[in-house]
């Protein structure tokens, strides 16, 4: 007897082999049998007549970390078809911290992370996974080590080599969370603290997340004019510790830069011809969202949020700024140069007066306030705290869909928690891979596209029972309608949750169907010592 059987649907199973018909049965947690099973008696049955039957999609580049403490049903990912969440990318995580930088953590989490409930203490892995399971969560959670956290753990903000102590101090955090179950080390090197380390402390990290099997994760240094070389810098840092990369969001910002595309392609190619292990994810929009604060030169935003608008009260230091703008500094991403004000847009603000400001450019915003478009920008980035998001127009459909047709490709969200104007990745991205990209534009196969958010990132984490619909597997499942499934959130409208979706599973157990969140939490935590699960 089955404890669930899905009966009438086509199996999608993962791992790119073409569709085929047949019945799923579960028992508990797993995948008993496929087939044809009339008549076999079964707990409860759903009917999957003229649906997808699919394994649950993998969220290789989350920032769930605070979310998952203020929604433990994880709405914005589970109505998706999101049955496992892999967190602490960019450098951010909530863990290993410090009780004494606390407030900076908060401060350069938050418009990310969103806000850190104000009842978290804890500062390692394991108190934070302690706090997962004693609530309850209703997707799967790995959890990545956040080079930036640590260093502000260590460090603060400082914009300094760290010597050899205080980099052993990090080593030691670092040691620790691979202890308790990190998969790695991620970083951000665009933004500060991370952005002030060199590659060498990237290299001695590493090191020690090889001593635990682990890999390295990387938000590049430079996704604008030195996208090729920051690349590479990812690369070397792979290859003299001695583990696996990871580019997120891989990318070039700016139509100069559309061509390096095809370049850093072949450099990946490359290096994986030569037996380097490297892989990368991306989100399927032109538009990426991140904080008004990484347009800053990482000179300006040393210190922390403060220190910056103490900074701002300068006119001398606003006209640093502005001529980094315009000059540039040796490898630093100057988006402002790359992109432009025209396609730097705010899209969430704290503070009443700005309001009139979302979802407007840069460029309209200092018409609006009879301003040079870089003093608007520094205007509000010293009202709203330094904490200020935006949208980022980089990107064309031509150089999106090269990455996306791309065999190593998987897919992440990047969905970022910035309040009632955020990304509409955070709810759009897997159902818009299937809709626009498989259904409408036909990119790519739907066997493919259910592999490169499957199988693929499970087989990158070493997950061995997950990411497939096969006999001994854990039931993470979804089942959805591929003739309407299609993303509905837009930049002002980002919390609407897709269409086509009828079910959602997670460890044999429907977590979301018809629309509806039923309560069940039977989401667990995947730690690096147990990729049996």
């Amino acid at each position: 007897m089955f404890s669930l059987l899905i009966k009438g649907g086509t199996v999608v199973d993962g791992t790119g082999r073409p569709p085929f018909r047949a019945d799923v049965g579960l028992q508990g947690a797993k995948i008993a049998a496929l087939g044809l099973f009339d008549g076999v008696p079964a707990g409860k049955v759903v009917d999957a007549t003229g649906l997808v039957v699919a394994p649950g999609f993998i969220d290789f580049h989350s920032h769930a970390d605070a979310e998952l403490l203020r929604d433990p049903e994880d709405r914005a990912k589970l109505a998706q078809g999101v049955t496992t969440e892999v967190i602490g990318n960019c450098g951010m995580s909530l863990v290993p911290g410090s009780q004494d930088t606390r407030p900076l953590l908060a401060a350069y989490t938050s418009p990310v992370l969103g806000e850190i409930p104000p009842d978290f203490q804890a500062t390692g892995l394991a108190e934070y996974h302690s706090l997962l399971r004693r609530q309850g969560i209703a997707v799967n959670v790995a959890t990545l080590a956040g080079h930036g956290s640590i260093r502000l753990a260590v460090m603060g903000m400082a914009d300094r080599r760290a010597p050899r102590a205080e980099l052993e101090e990090m080593c030691s955090l670092l040691r620790q969370a691979m202890a308790e179950g990190a998969w790695g080390l991620s970083s951000g090197l665009l933004y500060p603290p991370g952005c002030y380390a060199p590659t060498g402390e990237l290299i001695t990290l590493c090191r020690v997340v090889r001593q635990y099997g682990g890999f390295y994760v990387s938000h590049i240094r430079n996704e604008s004019d030195g996208v090729l070389e920051a690349v590479e810098e990812a690369l070397e840092i792979g290859r003299e510790a001695g583990v696996p990369v990871h580019i997120s969001h891989l990318k070039a910002c700016g139509s100069r830069n559309w061509p390096k595309i095809p370049r850093a392609l072949a450099l990946l190619d490359a290096a994986r011809a030569k037996g380097q292990d490297v892989s990368w994810d991306v989100y399927p929009y032109t538009a990426g969202s991140t904080t008004a604060a990484s347009l800053l030169p990482p000179w300006a935003v040393a210190g922390g949020t403060a220190a910056l608008q103490e900074r701002l009260h300068s006119p001398e230091v606003r006209q640093e700024i502005k001529k980094a703008w315009q000059e540039g500094l040796p490898g630093w991403d100057n988006m402002v140069s790359s992109l432009g004000y025209d396609h730097l847009i705010i899209n969430a603000v704290s503070h009443r007066e700005n309001k009139d400001c979302v979802g407007l450019s840069l460029a309209q915003i200092g018409q609006q306030r009879s301003l040079d478009p870089g003093d608007a920008l520094l205007d509000l980035l010293q009202s709203e705290g330094g904490n200020l998001a935006i949208e980022t127009y980089h990107a064309c459909e031509e150089t999106l869909g090269m990455i996306l047709q791309h065999p190593v490709t998987i897919i992440g969200s990047d969905g970022i928690y910035s309040g009632e104007h955020a990304h509409p990745r955070l709810y759009g991205t897997f159902a818009r891979v299937l809709g626009r990209y498989v259904r409408e534009r036909k990119l790519l196969s739907l066997e493919e596209a259910i592999a490169k958010m499957t199988s693929k990132p499970a087989a990158r984490l070493g997950l061995r029972y997950r990411g497939r619909v096969t006999p001994g597997y854990y039931a993470d499942l979804i089942l959805f309608d591929q003739e309407t499934i299609a993303d509905r959130a837009t930049f002002q409208e980002p919390a609407r949750t897709p269409s086509g979706i009828k079910a959602v599973i997670v460890n044999g157990r429907v977590a979301y169907q018809e629309g509806r969140f039923t309560g069940e939490r039977a989401g667990i935590i995947l730690t690096s010592h147990t990729t049996g699960v």
